[in-house]
């Protein structure tokens, strides 16, 4: 198998440094032995992922690609969740309680939960967490989304119990827990050697190339039906899929649409199809001409042929979107869907004095779509006499420009309260297009104060904003497809792109 490296961080903090912390034994690179298992469960689960040579076991690092998230998810565990269906849940807190005026938060931590190298996670664990995540030099990803938090306001009120004083007051506080990028670790235990909660536990870590993990039997949740967790990494979607057809793995977590296509109901093979908030978006940097113009930006979202997007771009394997983030679980704002307007779009130019525009627009094709969408646009762009050439670059040239790309491909898998938080407003790391709108601001710092029954309203107000002003452009809300083989059961389809998470219930057949 290809042991190249390639790997993507993700979308909300892919400018940071990329370093390697690595705590494991080393494994070699050929795929896994298949194990033995009934249908009731058992055998070793084998993942096919993207190779990510800069991954480490490290939840907190600033460098994480989607195969680092889809292991950690295993390993680690935050105080609340995001179930299948998106809705919050309750994790490792069990409840959260604010006093009155939402900046201090009392959290309730639950009872009988163990590490997985045996010891008692208690309030002394989360505080060291927090600390951790709000120290500015560890660069950690989840940075932005605890910024209001008070390092020198956390406290172990007693053993399961831990208070949160905030630099600011923030009613979305349970909300923020569910990130990815949030999860409790053993105190003094991260970054040379992470220890979490979650039902499995490192057998073996080969960066760039393999991990095997082993269910954790003291996991105070639903217990784990597979034995074991074999994530194997490639360099590309086409081999994933050459993988799963010669029987080398059991899914692929990642596949373009027309390779998902291509492999559906062959050699047994089925297609997991999770449709919810995930995005591709072509990012327009406000911070270099033209693209600080919003009539240039106006201009070149009313080029695309959303539905051609939909359909050679993903296959019809997406839904048509509006250049507004994810509106999910609110009713969508009352906005014209915009469509494509060549005549239009050379108005806005000419009053711009951009008629003869030309740039290139940057990706590194890693994820399925990212190529496709590019070239899409390029093609759509020329029927107005804009020249958009397609520039694909290896992952760690895009990384070390982060944030200076004129016009990119980026990726959102998350809802929009993180999105906001991490993402949209000035000065996140994941705000590569350097957006600065103040009216949205306002109305962000009235959304983190805001009752539930207001916020719907507000996010629709901000949606407004996006659509207007905003400096990406959003063709459509793309499925997440993985295929798997049949003889694999128990998988179910994320809102947010993250089916893998869920591996608890799954189970591989003989």
């Amino acid at each position: 198998m290809p042991c190249t490296p390639a790997g993507r961080p993700s979308f909300r903090l892919l400018g940071a440094a990329i370093g390697v912390v690595t705590a494991a034994t080393l494994v070699g690179c050929a795929p896994a032995d298949r194990a033995g298992g009934g249908g009731d469960g058992g055998g070793t689960l084998r993942i096919a992922a993207s190779t990510d040579a800069g991954e480490s076991l490290n939840p907190y690092a600033s460098n994480q690609s989607p195969t680092q998230e889809l292991r950690s998810a295993q390993l680690y565990e935050g105080l609340t969740h995001l179930d299948p269906t998106g809705k919050l849940e309750w994790r490792l807190a069990t409840d959260m309680t604010p006093n009155a005026d939402l900046s201090k938060w009392t959290i309730k931590l639950r009872s009988g939960v163990k590490f997985t190298d045996g010891t008692e996670f208690t309030s002394a664990d989360v505080v060291a967490s927090i600390k951790y995540l709000r120290d500015p030099k560890h660069a950690v990803q989840g940075l932005a989304y605890i910024e209001k938090v008070d390092a020198n306001a956390v406290k172990a009120v007693d053993k399961l119990t831990v208070e949160v004083g905030l630099t600011k007051p923030f009613g979305p506080f349970k909300e923020i827990w569910a990130n990815a990028f949030l999860p409790m670790t053993k105190a003094g235990s991260v970054p040379a050697k992470p220890i979490g909660t979650g039902p499995f536990v490192v057998k073996s870590f080969a960066a760039g190339r393999q991990s095997t993990l082993e269910r954790f039997d003291g996991y105070w949740g639903t217990k784990p039906k597979l034995e074991a967790i074999s994530i194997i990494e490639y360099q590309n979607q086409q081999a994933q899929a050459n993988a799963l057809l010669s029987d080398q793995v059991d899914v692929a977590s990642g596949a373009t649409p027309t390779i998902a296509k291509s492999l559906k109901g062959k050699n047994d093979i089925k297609l997991l199809d999770s449709k919810g908030n995930f995005t591709l978006r072509i990012g327009l940097n406000t911070t270099v001409a033209p693209f600080n113009d919003v009539r240039v930006r106006q201009a070149l979202r009313l080029l695309i042929d959303r539905q051609q997007v939909v359909s050679n771009a993903f296959g019809g394997y997406a839904r048509v979107a509006n250049d507004h983030e994810s509106v999910t679980p609110c009713p969508a704002p009352d906005l014209p869907q915009r469509t494509q307007d060549i005549e239009q779009a050379k108005k806005l130019l000419a009053q711009a004095g951009q008629s003869g525009l030309s740039f290139s627009i940057t990706t590194d094709g890693l994820l399925p779509g990212m190529r496709e969408l590019a070239q899409v646009f390029s093609e759509n762009a020329a029927k107005a006499g804009v020249k958009v050439k397609v520039n694909i670059v290896p992952v760690p040239e895009l990384l070390s420009k982060w944030g200076k790309w004129p016009v990119f491909i980026d990726f959102n898998p998350y809802p929009y309260l993180p999105t906001v938080i991490g993402n949209l407003l000035p000065d996140r790391v994941g705000n590569a297009t350097h957006w600065n709108d103040p009216e949205f601001v306002k109305l962000a710092d009235k959304l983190f104060l805001a009752p539930e029954s207001q916020q719907c309203s507000i996010m629709n107000q901000m949606h407004k904003i996006e659509y207007e002003q905003g400096a990406a452009i959003l063709p459509a809300f793309v499925d997440v497809l993985q295929p798997y083989r049949s003889n694999v059961r128990g998988l179910v389809p994320d809102v947010n792109g993250t089916p893998l998470s869920f591996l608890t219930n799954v189970t591989v057949g003989s």
